[in-house]
């Protein structure tokens, strides 16, 4: 069992300063990489359904917030849970998307073991299968301290099928807005993550393959970009005369360089909600 403290954290003989000081060391996303098998059958699932995007309406998505805590370390206010729905739904206000929640429901569970959790780990699970909210009616949103160097991760909305108890989001507490993790505390790692659990890949995906992250206007690099770099620079594009996408949502950069998502992403959001998430549409 870790032994936590307000000011230092030792876990499996590793020394931080603070629970905060997990994430200072670049955005660790811990999305499992899908296979080249996942990746085509999805593409080719997406395609067979014949999904006309334009014709899709509202969507709305009840979040049930889940809080693991250990001691004083996890809180997370109400104030902060209305400001991260407010970043997400000005995020994805573009795909018509609106994310909503009831205060009464929030989920607050003291766990040594589950707090600091690891993508894939046996206290995922558990803490999961105990904790979660329908994942056809809701996104399961998990607050927690993480493995070192985590600010978060997420399910596929292929995945759901096989294994509902996983589905859902996992964010370090102190990236929602108001936390510690600077320059990781705008909310926009929730904002990141739910975009994998509507379907999308890094916008780095497969570097400068042919196929990249499947959306055409993405502009293909060979790696993730981080801080805040110019935008009239490269920054790994891998065609000379473009520039990466700097500001969008699926790279690496900091919160407060985060602005957009393409056209194409959204569509792709559109597609996988009508396939896979159903239950959103209104």
């Amino acid at each position: 069992m870790p032994n936590i403290h307000k000011s230092a954290l030792q876990i499996n003989g590793r020394s931080f300063k603070s629970v905060d000081d997990y994430a200072l060391h670049g955005r660790g996303c811990a999305t499992s990489h899908p296979n080249r098998y996942q990746i085509e059958r999805n593409d080719e699932r997406i395609r067979s359904a014949r999904i006309d995007v334009e014709r899709i309406g509202g969507i709305e998505i009840d979040i049930q917030f889940i809080h693991l805590t250990l001691n004083d370390n996890g809180a997370i206010s109400e104030a902060q849970r209305a400001r991260q729905v407010a970043v997400l739904n000005e995020a994805y206000s573009a795909a018509g998307v609106t994310f909503r929640y009831d205060p009464a429901t929030v989920k607050v569970h003291e766990s040594a073991e589950w707090f600091v959790m690891d993508h894939g780990s046996v206290a995922e699970r558990y803490a999961k299968s105990a904790l979660r909210a329908s994942p056809e009616r809701h996104l399961n949103f998990y607050t927690a301290g993480l493995t070192a160097g985590l600010l978060g991760w997420a399910t596929f909305p292929w995945e759901l099928e096989g294994d509902r108890d996983r589905d859902g989001v996992v964010i370090l507490y102190s990236t929602l807005p108001g936390g510690d993790a600077e320059p990781y505390n705008l909310g926009l790692t929730a904002v990141h993550e739910i975009g994998h659990w509507l379907g999308l890949y890094h916008t780095f995906q497969g570097g400068c393959d042919a196929f990249g992250d499947h959306v055409g206007d993405t502009t293909s690099h060979s790696g993730p970009n981080s801080g805040t770099p110019d935008d009239l620079k490269p920054n790994n594009a891998c065609k000379e005369g473009e520039v990466a996408p700097v500001h969008n949502y699926m790279n690496y950069v900091d919160d407060g360089w985060m602005t957009e998502f393409t056209r194409g992403q959204v569509e792709r959001i559109k597609m996988h909600l009508a396939e896979y998430r159903r239950g959103f549409l209104t």
